[in-house]
Formats: structure tokens, C-alpha cells, sequence
């Protein structure tokens, strides 16, 4: 394989792995949230040391950390990234284990449009026709799950902007994913190694009570954290930005049907209807990237001449 098919298919494993995410949180439902987030962040931090303790560009690794170190401002970014990311993990968590797979598979779909929001709020970005025409329709779904339902999906809301000012954030940061990841599971885990202490103390630690099963998967959080974010760093850079747009609607799609037809949720007509306007936003949103692909390489082949 060549180049480029190796990077396809790490994205592709990637993504599958976060559409499988409902099943493998689902094996840890006998565990409070907060101790599963806990446990998923100290197990990420301890993985990450071990991956930068045996990469073979570990200096540069540390020399990146080093680096951000001195920043101040980068430095605080990364803290309010860690921060976001912490609170996406645990608003996902509580989702699956609440019977709110369909929420969560909805916040994924929308997240993508809400980070084109953030951009142009924060970067000054300019929307084109069709992305303002996807915005708009994403507006028009939650109005009528307001409307409808007399309250607004928050789980969906929450995993969306949390991931959207994550990605917001680590735009404004250089650093590799390694050493992103590394400092992040970092500045969190003191908080997570205090809480464990504190269940602890209380005689609350359940994660090593339900059997080997549960205890081995709640090992295994880091690895699973980790490694799908390292194959997207991987497959990222060499993928046309169009296809990336188009398959990280892949998990959300995954989810959504494990949602109904692995865990029987109900589909209620609002949510039907919901969705629907949704996934038409998604298909101005992918025909948005499509064109802008078209027009760069039209650009780029002009450039050659």
C-alpha cells in the first residue's frame, strides 16, 4: 500500500473505533461516570508516557513540551483544552450510560457546523452560501426540539461546543498530537488521582469489584482513548480535506444505529424529524467541501501553469 491508503485506513479504524465507543462504554454502566472519566484519565496518561517513552523522536517530544512550557498563553490554552475535553468525555460517558446513545450521535453530527460557528465568532472566518445554508438548518433542528419537546437536547449541545472550543483551542496551539495528549492526561490526572483517592477513603472504588471483564476494560480506557487519536494524527495529514469532511460522519451514523437497534432506544417523530433536518445540513455541509476541493485544486493547477 502506498502512502495514502495507509493513512485511509488508519482513519478508517479511527472512526470505527469511535462509532464502537457506545458498546465499550456500555461494558462499563456498573461504574459511576465519574469514576470511569477518572480511570479513563489516568489510564491515558500512563499509556501516553509509555508510547513517548519508547517513540524514537522522544527528544523532540519533550523539547515540543518544553516549549509550550515557556508560553504562557499556548500553556493556558492547552489547560482550557484539557478542561474541554475532560467535560466532552464525561458528558459522552454519562450519555451512554443513561440510555442516550441517539443524543450523543446527534451532538457528533452537529459538532462539525458548530466548530464552522466558533470559527467564524472567534477567527473572523467568512461563511460561504452553503455553509450558512447548513448553520441555518442546524438552527432550525434545535428550534423545533425546543419547540416540540419543550426543552433542548443538552447532552447534544454539550458534547458539540465542548469538542467545537476543544478543536478551537488546539488550532491556536502547535504541538504534536503525542505531546498534546501526554500534556493534557497530564494536567487532569492530578485532579482524577485526588477523586480515586477520595472514593478511596470511602470504601468506593468499584471498578476492580464487578469481575475480571470490567476491570480489564476499565484498564484498557487509556488504550482506547489513545491509540484512535494517534491514527487520526497519522491518516490526517495525508487524506484530501474533503474526505476527512465527509467520513467524520461515520461514528455519529454508527452510533446512531447502535442506538436504536443494538440498545433500542426510541426514535421518537420529533427526534425523526430532527434528525432529518439534520442530515440534510450535512449534506450541504459535505457538498460545501466537496466544491471548496474542487476549486483548490482548480487554483492550484492554474498556479502550475
Amino acid at each position: 500500500m502506498n502512502n495514502t491508503q495507509k493513512s485511509l485506513v488508519a482513519i478508517l479504524i479511527c472512526y470505527f473505533s469511535w462509532g464502537l465507543f457506545p458498546i465499550y462504554f456500555k461494558l462499563l454502566k456498573s461504574i459511576g461516570a465519574y469514576e470511569v472519566l477518572a480511570m479513563r484519565i489516568l489510564c491515558s496518561f500512563i499509556f501516553m508516557i509509555l508510547v513517548v517513552g519508547v517513540a524514537k523522536n522522544k527528544k523532540t517530544i519533550f523539547e515540543e513540551i518544553k516549549k509550550i512550557w515557556g508560553n504562557k498563553k499556548s500553556f493556558l490554552l492547552l489547560v482550557l483544552a484539557s478542561f474541554l475535553i475532560t467535560g466532552n468525555w464525561l458528558t459522552y460517558i454519562i450519555a451512554v450510560n443513561t440510555n442516550h446513545v441517539l443524543e450523543a450521535s446527534f451532538g457528533y453530527y452537529l459538532n462539525p457546523i458548530v466548530t464552522i460557528i466558533l470559527a467564524v465568532v472567534f477567527l473572523k472566518e467568512k461563511l460561504t452560501r452553503t455553509q450558512t445554508i447548513a448553520c441555518l438548518f442546524v438552527g432550525g433542528s434545535l428550534l423545533y426540539l425546543f419547540i416540540s419537546l419543550g426543552s433542548l437536547p443538552w447532552i447534544s449541545i454539550m458534547l458539540a461546543f465542548t469538542f467545537g472550543l476543544y478543536s478551537l483551542c488546539k488550532k491556536k496551539i502547535v504541538l504534536s498530537p503525542k505531546a498534546s495528549l501526554l500534556i493534557e492526561t497530564a494536567i487532569v490526572s492530578p485532579i482524577a488521582l485526588v477523586y480515586m483517592g477520595y472514593l478511596s477513603s470511602n470504601n468506593s472504588i468499584t471498578f476492580h469489584t464487578f469481575g475480571t471483564d470490567t476491570l480489564i476494560y476499565s484498564l484498557l480506557s487509556g488504550v482506547i482513548t489513545a491509540v484512535p487519536l494517534m491514527l487520526f494524527a497519522r491518516g490526517a495529514t495525508a487524506i484530501p480535506l474533503y474526505i476527512l469532511g465527509i467520513l467524520q460522519y461515520l461514528p455519529p451514523t454508527m452510533q446512531f444505529f447502535i442506538g436504536i437497534f443494538v440498545y433500542g432506544e426510541a426514535l421518537s417523530i420529533q427526534k425523526l424529524i430532527s434528525f432529518s433536518i439534520i442530515w440534510v445540513a450535512v449534506a450541504v455541509f459535505c457538498y460545501s467541501a466537496i466544491i471548496s476541493m474542487k476549486k483548490q485544486n482548480l487554483v492550484n493547477e492554474s498556479h502550475k501553469k
